[in-house]
C-alpha cells in the first residue's frame, strides 16, 4: 500500500494540549532557536557550551555522564565541552564525595553569571510572548504547566506502567 497525502487525515494529536506543547518543545529545544535567543548571553560560546551551563544551573553539580545523557550527546562531546568551559573558568571538575573514582562538574562563580544571563534571556522571552496576557492568565498558565510538568516527572520516575 502506498502512502499519499489523503492518508494523513487520521494522523495527528487528538488531545488539544498535545500539539501546542509539542510545538513549544520543538521550538524551545531547536538549536537555532536557542542560539538566536542566547547569542549575547553566551559571549561567543557555542550552543552545546551554553546548554551545559544551562543544565548545570538547573541541576547543580552532576557527573559528566549524567550531563551527556540528559543532553542527548556522547561522552566525547561532553568531555570537549567540559574542557572548553573549564578553560574559560565557567565550570569546575571536583571529586565526587560519594565515589572517589568519579568526578562532578559544576558552575564556578563566573559560570553562574553566564547561566544567570541565560535564564534572564528565557524570562525575557516569556515576557515578550505573554505581553498581552492578563496577570490572571499568566498565573493560570504557570499553575497548569507546573501541574503538567509534575505529572510528567512522576511518570518518568515511576517508569513504564
Amino acid at each position: 500500500m502506498s502512502a499519499n497525502i489523503e492518508d494523513a487525515g487520521d494522523l495527528g494529536y487528538r488531545n488539544p494540549i498535545a500539539l501546542p506543547l509539542a510545538t513549544l518543545v520543538e521550538l524551545w529545544s531547536a538549536a537555532e532557536f536557542r542560539s538566536r535567543l542566547s547569542n549575547d548571553a553566551l559571549d561567543g560560546l557555542g550552543g552545546t557550551d551554553g546548554r551545559v551551563l544551562w543544565e548545570l544551573g538547573f541541576r547543580g553539580r552532576v557527573r559528566p555522564g549524567v550531563l551527556a545523557r540528559v543532553m542527548g550527546i556522547g561522552a566525547p562531546s561532553i568531555s570537549k565541552a567540559i574542557a572548553r568551559l573549564t578553560d574559560r573558568g565557567f565550570i569546575e571538575v571536583v571529586p565526587d564525595p560519594v565515589d572517589a573514582r568519579a568526578s562532578l562538574v559544576g558552575l564556578t562563580g563566573e559560570g553562574r553569571v553566564v547561566a544567570r544571563e541565560l535564564y534572564r534571556v528565557g524570562d525575557d522571552l516569556i515576557a515578550r510572548l505573554t505581553a498581552d496576557w492578563s496577570d490572571a492568565d499568566a498565573r493560570r498558565a504557570a499553575h497548569l504547566l507546573t501541574r503538567l510538568a509534575a505529572a510528567a516527572r512522576g511518570m518518568v520516575e515511576r517508569g513504564p506502567e
